[in-house]
């Protein structure tokens, strides 16, 4: 198997500017690599060549085809104005274009008005609570993850209300203290749309918009509490929000996917 740290050591160690990556089959989504590994390698690809950037306040991932095999990272920088520096990169395979992003970094700026999201009520810690165990239909990638649920349905349970509660890190414990990229590849959970309808087949993300909401991301242990939930699916294709918090209640991300549900 290889880890989160072990992969990414090695994606980096192929820079600059152009990298590489052999996708393990302990990443793979079916045929092809799952979205938050890609959309980690992008960023991870930008940090690593620019050493100098403000915080990341913004990113938006289209995910157009299949990631598989090897993976080549390039990216650019578009525009650097005196507030905001706006970057895009490509991860392609032998399969075509892959997933493509967007990334813009901005500088803080003192406002007369500060308005915040309240802190989370904690009502159950993970380690209060049982490692969920994955079945055998269970994608590849999800061997990554350790997840606690704390309220909704589950993977693969009937709902009629797909709004899910759960502690998530990732299983590599060289992960825990690394903050952004790590909780980019956690943030792009399966959706809540997956447990909802009957006979579904896959899912495919096809866009991805994350508003970063702080420059700190620390939590304990590499746990993050996410909650995934959709209120709108139809004509084959579901929007799907996410919101995360760190193991203090304070909010780090909003995020929306738009979904292809395949039946």
């Amino acid at each position: 198997m290889s880890s989160y740290t072990q992969m990414m050591d090695a994606f980096l160690a192929s820079g600059p500017q152009n990298y590489t990556a052999n996708l393990p089959e302990t990443w793979k989504q079916g045929r092809t690599a799952f979205g938050g590994i890609t959309s980690a390698l992008l960023l991870a690809a930008i940090l690593n060549d620019h050493d100098d950037l403000p915080p990341l306040r913004t990113m938006q991932i289209n995910f157009i085809g299949p990631a598989m095999d090897e993976l080549s990272v390039s990216s650019k920088v578009l525009r650097k104005g005196k507030n905001n520096v706006t970057l895009s990169a490509e991860l392609n395979s032998d399969a075509g274009a892959g997933t493509h992003g967007y990334f813009t970094f901005g500088v803080e700026r003192e406002l007369d008005m500060v308005m915040d999201y309240p802190l989370k009520e904690i009502t159950k810690r993970p380690e209060e609570i049982e490692p969920y165990e994955l079945g055998d239909a269970a994608p590849n990638f999800l061997v990554n993850f350790d997840r606690r649920w704390v309220s909704g349905p589950t993977f693969f349970e009937q709902s009629d209300d797909p709004d899910m509660l759960i502690w998530t890190r990732l299983t590599d414990p060289e992960s825990w203290d690394k903050g952004l990229l790590p909780l980019v590849v956690l943030a792009d959970t399966p959706p809540a749309a997956f447990g909802t309808i009957s006979g579904v087949r896959a899912l495919s993300s096809m866009n991805w918009n994350i508003n970063f909401l702080t420059d700190d991301f620390t939590t304990e242990n590499g746990w993050w509490l996410m909650r995934s939930a959709t209120r709108f699916i139809r004509d084959g294709y579901s929007s799907q929000l996410i919101q995360i918090w760190n193991s203090e209640g304070r909010r780090v991300m909003d995020s929306m996917q738009h979904i292809a549900i395949f039946q």
